[in-house]
C-alpha cells in the first residue's frame, strides 16, 4: 500500500530538514522511501482556480491559511498502521503535523531530470462527486498528453476510505486523529509532479489541468527530489 505523509508547518517555519533528511535515507535504505521532496516557501506559491472559463491566480503566502505544505514523501508500506507510525516517528512530528493519505493508483515514470519540479496539489471543494467517473477520464488524458510533452513525472488521487490521519504534538504526546479535519475548510483530493522551465509555466499548466475547474490547485517549486 502506498502512503502520502504531508508536512504541515505554520508559514515560513522552518523545516528540520537534516533531521528530516536522514530520516528518509533511513526509509530509502528500507526501500519504504518512493519520492520526497522539501517544498520551496509558500511566499513563492500561487493558487489557481477557473470559473466560467475565466482563470484566476492568487499569489503566496495565503493569508487564510493557517498551516502550509512543508514537503511531502510517498511511503510504500502494510498497513495503514505502519504509515501512521512512520508518520509519528519522523522529526517533523516533534513540532509540527503529519497527514497520512492512502494513495490510489499512483502513475509514475522515471525522471528525465531536465526541468524544475514542481508540485501540483488538488484541492477538494466540499460538495464535489465524480459519480460517473468522468473527472477522474479526464485528469487521466491531460495526464497522458504531459507524457507526450515529456512534462510529467506522477499522479495519484488521494482515497477519503480510509479517512486520512492526522499526526500532530500536543503537551508533550503525540495525537492521531482522523479526518476529515474541522481546521481544514478543503481536502486535498489528489496531486502532480511535473517538471517545467519556470514557475510562470507552472502556472500556466495549472490553468490547463482540468482539476481547476472543480477546485483550487496550489503550485508548489520542489527544492530537490530525495532519491529513491
Amino acid at each position: 500500500m502506498e502512503f502520502m505523509l504531508l508536512f504541515m508547518q505554520q508559514s515560513g517555519a522552518p523545516g528540520g530538514m537534516a533531521e528530516m533528511k536522514r530520516f528518509a535515507g533511513e526509509l530509502a535504505s528500507q526501500r519504504k522511501l518512493r519520492r520526497g521532496a522539501p517544498l520551496v516557501a509558500d511566499s513563492a506559491a500561487a493558487r489557481v482556480r477557473v470559473r466560467d472559463g475565466k482563470a484566476f491566480v492568487s499569489d503566496g503566502p495565503f493569508a487564510e491559511t493557517k498551516e502550509v505544505v512543508g514537503g511531502f514523501w510517498i511511503i510504500e508500506v502494510a498497513s495503514r498502521e505502519e504509515a501512521i507510525g512512520i508518520a509519528r516517528r519522523c522529526p517533523h512530528a516533534r513540532h509540527g503535523v503529519v497527514e497520512v493519505h492512502l494513495v490510489r493508483g499512483r502513475d509514475a515514470v522515471a525522471d528525465p531530470g531536465k526541468g524544475t519540479p514542481f508540485l501540483m496539489v488538488f484541492g477538494m471543494e466540499p460538495g464535489l462527486t465524480d459519480s460517473d467517473g468522468s473527472k477522474f477520464r479526464e485528469m487521466v488524458a491531460f495526464g497522458e498528453a504531459l507524457k507526450r510533452e515529456g512534462k510529467f513525472l506522477e499522479t495519484a488521487p488521494l482515497a477519503h476510505d480510509p479517512p486520512p490521519a492526522r499526526i500532530e504534538p500536543h503537551g508533550g504526546k503525540t495525537l492521531v486523529t482522523d479526518g476529515p479535519f474541522a481546521e481544514s475548510k478543503e481536502m486535498v483530493g489528489g496531486y502532480s509532479l511535473v517538471r517545467l522551465a519556470s514557475r510562470a509555466e507552472a502556472i500556466e499548466l495549472a490553468k490547463r489541468y482540468p482539476h481547476a475547474k472543480w477546485g483550487p490547485i496550489e503550485v508548489r517549486e520542489v527544492m530537490y527530489l530525495d532519491p529513491t
